[in-house]
């Protein structure tokens, strides 16, 4: 893994149904939004979508004259999953990472050579963080990123990116065009829920039955809730949740209410906090 020193940090770049790209820079422990944009993806044959992709991404870069070309990548949703992974005592780095391709079989059912695993330590924790992403989901995203002159130098899950764009919040409700996302964060890590396309009452059901669910696991007791996506689809949902007790408002990043680059912020503010490996 790179660890930086410098002040300013790689670009944050979320490929979805929109492209969005922020840039931000450290200053006294805090992060200053440097620029911020998204736009969306012309309509385009599926055999040319990719190249449409690179060239609104090309776009961005050069309207707003971005000099920085590294840049963390998410990986899709649906097609990355994170578990716990507790090492044995007296483990070794090498005897872990045999021991997660082992687990990782339990977790995803994509053959062998379509996995990507990643181990990583969580500060703080004697827990890592194992992740298991489709490796031709990983290798399209990071491939646009480098025909469009960028750097890729890691990928990020999407639960760790929204907490870092919500950090008071217990819980992100993103409802996009196409499927609606829930991410519940716990200690240390949380869980995330996919519900379709679905609206009104069954997916409030959803909701609630995932907090519910939640709770019993041990892994959150949700109170306040941040919400990402267009004001008519989360507005009543707040408001049916606020009757439930829950503390539901729109995701706010400085003077921005429920941007559309949220996720790319949460990847721009990535970064890796050193840790030895646990001890025995």
């Amino acid at each position: 893994m790179t660890f930086f020193k410098r002040n300013r940090l790689p670009l944050g770049i979320d490929i979805s149904t929109d492209i969005s790209l922020v840039a931000v820079d450290a200053l006294s422990g805090r992060f200053n939004v440097r620029l911020a944009e998204s736009r969306q993806i012309p309509a385009a044959p599926e055999s040319e979508r990719d190249r449409v992709c690179v060239e609104t991404l090309r776009a961005i870069l050069r309207d707003f004259n971005v000099v920085e070309r590294r840049c963390v990548i998410a990986a899709p949703l649906g097609d990355a999953h994170t578990r716990l992974f507790r090492p044995a005592p007296g483990m070794r780095r090498a005897e872990a990472e045999r021991a997660a391709m082992l687990e990782a079989e339990t977790i995803v059912r994509w053959p062998s050579r379509e996995r990507v695993i990643a181990l990583d330590p969580i500060p703080g924790a004697s827990e890592m963080l194992l992740s298991v992403a489709r490796s031709t989901s990983i290798e399209r995203i990071a491939q646009l990123a480098k025909l469009a002159g960028l750097e890729p130098v890691a990928v990020d899950v999407p639960l760790c990116a929204w907490r870092r764009a919500a950090p008071e919040a217990d819980a992100v409700l993103e409802l996009g065009a196409e499927r609606a996302a829930l991410f519940v964060f716990g200690r240390p890590l949380g869980a995330v829920e996919l519900f379709g396309s679905h609206a009104g009452e069954r997916l409030l059901a959803q909701i609630r039955a995932t907090f519910i669910q939640a709770r019993r696991d041990g892994i959150a007791d949700v109170e306040r809730i941040a919400t990402v996506g267009p004001r008519e689809r989360c507005q009543p949902i707040e408001i049916e949740l606020a009757a439930d007790g829950y503390d539901a408002s729109p995701l706010r990043l400085g003077n921005f209410e429920s941007p559309s680059w949220a996720l790319a912020y949460g990847l721009a503010t990535w970064s890796v906090v050193p840790r030895e490996w646990p001890a025995a």
